[in-house]
């Protein structure tokens, strides 16, 4: 019980992190206050997704990469008809690419403004976010997800023509 309460509770925060960090680049702040910000939200959030995988590993699945794959294999077969436990790596992937994104930025405070790096991060975390609440999350959550992937979409959208 308390293993599940700790994997949601740090799911929810590095994803509101994430959410924290999309909101300010949504509104375009470049400002080295804004700047901080993002990037502090961007660590926080990347350090509990290594509480979260740490927690649900030792709780979950007794630091077995066996029963953690197979874990994810019948959630995405009950979520999706297919038999694969892939995500577990993609999410090991995942991991490496938050985590090299966030020394990255700390070592080179501009990185954020890099296009290419930042846009195949994004990309990737829009991906990983809408997938796994939808494999993991409840029902519930996943048009909502859906919509705000959407949404943010849009705005982005809307916001460029206006500036453009």
């Amino acid at each position: 019980m308390l293993t599940d309460v700790i994997v949601r509770g740090t799911a929810r925060v590095f994803v509101a992190c994430y959410v924290c960090r999309i909101l300010v680049d949504l509104a375009s702040r470049r400002d080295p206050v804004s700047q901080r910000f993002a990037r502090w939200c961007w660590t926080i959030g990347c350090i509990f997704f290594f509480v979260h995988m740490a927690a649900a590993f030792h709780g979950l699945h007794g630091w077995s990469s066996a029963a953690a794959y197979d874990h994810v294999l019948k959630r995405t077969q009950e979520t999706t008809g297919i038999a694969t436990g892939v995500g577990l790596y993609v999410n090991y992937a995942f991991a490496a690419l938050w985590l090299a994104d966030t020394v990255l930025w700390w070592r080179y405070l501009n990185w954020s403004e890099r296009r290419i790096p930042y846009w195949v991060t994004q990309a990737t975390f829009g991906f990983m976010m809408v997938q796994s609440t939808v494999v993991f999350g409840p029902p519930f959550w996943t048009p909502v997800a859906v919509s705000l992937a959407v949404a943010a979409f849009v705005i982005r959208s809307c916001h460029r023509k206006h500036h453009r």
